[in-house]
């Protein structure tokens, strides 16, 4: 999926079709910032454009990476559907993650050294993290899953389930369709 395509899915998930790209972009810094995190990821995998306008490309998403604090490297593979909710504290660093990835204020997901070597999380679709929210270290999080606020997960998350509490612990298999607006 290119870059225009995954800010459109983007798009859809702050508005659906309702407004336009501008709006859009004017309104919602989550999404201003995830259209500049496109940019960059799809300039990077490019060798003419990553040593030539990539450059240009990274200080704007740097400027809305600080002005924002939302510290995602460009270089995460995200897929369509990506939705930051309110600005400040996104810290968020996994191999991978599937569509409709929902990221709320004050979330971590990030890696751990296991005997000297870096782990990172593996998130599945449609993943609601709600406000404080973390994920720490080698897990797998199913499709389907909410992480609850403020808990803390250290262990895989099977899928359509709901975790809550310090360590998370399962208390629900409702999945996280519900936290979703307007999935892809």
């Amino acid at each position: 999926m290119g870059a225009i395509d995954l800010i459109k899915a983007d798009k859809f998930r702050y508005v659906g079709k309702d407004r336009s790209f501008l709006h859009t972009y004017l309104r919602y810094e989550g999404f201003r910032f995830s259209v500049w995190l496109r940019i960059c990821h799809s300039l990077n995998r490019n060798k003419l454009t990553k040593y030539t306008m990539l450059m240009a490309a990274r200080l704007v998403y740097k400027h809305y990476k600080y002005k924002y604090g939302y510290d995602i490297p460009y270089q995460s593979e995200i897929g369509p559907g990506l939705c930051i909710y309110h600005f400040g504290g996104v810290v968020f660093s996994a191999k991978s993650a599937g569509k409709n990835l929902t990221i709320s204020q004050n979330t971590t997901v990030g890696m751990r050294i296991y005997d000297g070597e870096k782990k990172y999380p593996v998130i599945g679709d449609n993943l609601y993290l709600a406000p404080g929210a973390a994920i720490v270290g080698n897990v797998v999080v199913g499709n389907n899953v909410a992480i609850g606020t403020n808990a803390v997960l250290l262990e895989n998350a099977c899928d359509k389930s709901v975790y809550i509490g310090i360590p998370g612990k399962k208390v629900s298999l409702n999945g996280s369709l519900q936290y979703i607006s307007n999935p892809v």
